[in-house]
């Protein structure tokens, strides 16, 4: 499949999905304030209801980061680090697959419906195609991350395929945080630079995945240009 259907895919997603993303680009700060009140709220609940929610929440576009920021400092004392980055690690792999089932078998349908009115269709997602694109959308910034899976439900990209990049590329991340959070709250200095040198690794290896992708991307546009002037 072509870039250029990648494109219109995306697209399509976008379109049904604009009320969310509209929602997200208008985050004011009331609903900022109540963001952090409900956070308040989950630490005094319990490691159960602070990681049900992280797995519940983001369905409805909450961001992923306030719980991976909260996570270390405030339950790693009692349940340690390597327990809390696992129960974030499970929640996230939650969180993606119930936004896949979402997406897959009750936004796709309007989606279809939509394009069905336009006269068009959703291009099929090749092996191939579902790695790349899973790939541009988990590790290029700027697409919230529940939009990202909601995306990609809609697309059915291979559900193999789309829950190891998507546990995969946020794990590292959540790895990093909550060691250098735990460490903050504990005053240990050593651990708080592991946990940091673990981000910064983490950010220049995705630095360095972003370019690659791009220049894959370029290199099969410029081919695709010289086979269609050919």
């Amino acid at each position: 499949m072509s870039m250029s259907k990648n494109g219109r895919l995306i697209l399509a997603g976008v379109a049904a999905l604009v009320f969310g993303g509209l929602a997200w680009v208008l985050w004011g700060e009331a609903l900022r304030a109540m963001m952090e009140e409900v956070m308040g709220i989950l630490r005094e609940a319990g490691p159960v209801v602070f990681f049900g929610a992280m797995a519940l929440l983001p369905l409805a576009g909450f961001p992923l980061s306030p719980f991976t920021v909260a996570a270390g400092p405030v339950f790693g004392p009692q349940m340690g680090v390597v327990a809390v980055i696992g129960c974030a690690i499970v929640a996230v792999a939650v969180n993606v697959t119930l936004s896949y089932w979402l997406a897959a078998r009750v936004l796709r349908p309007l989606v279809m419906w939509g394009l069905a009115k336009l006269g068009r269709g959703l291009p099929a997602v090749a092996t191939r195609s579902g790695w790349e694109l899973t790939l541009i959308l988990r590790v290029v910034p700027g697409t919230p991350f529940f939009l990202q899976s909601y995306l990609l439900g809609v697309a059915r990209v291979r559900f193999g395929i789309y829950l190891l990049i998507s546990v995969s590329v946020p794990a590292v991340y959540i790895a990093g945080v909550v060691l250098a959070g735990d460490a903050l709250g504990r005053g240990d200095r050593r651990m708080l630079l592991i946990g940091g040198l673990v981000c910064a690794a983490v950010g220049a290896g995705m630095h360095w995945l972003r370019r690659r992708l791009k220049r894959r991307l370029d290199e099969r546009r410029a081919a695709g240009a010289a086979e269609n002037a050919g």
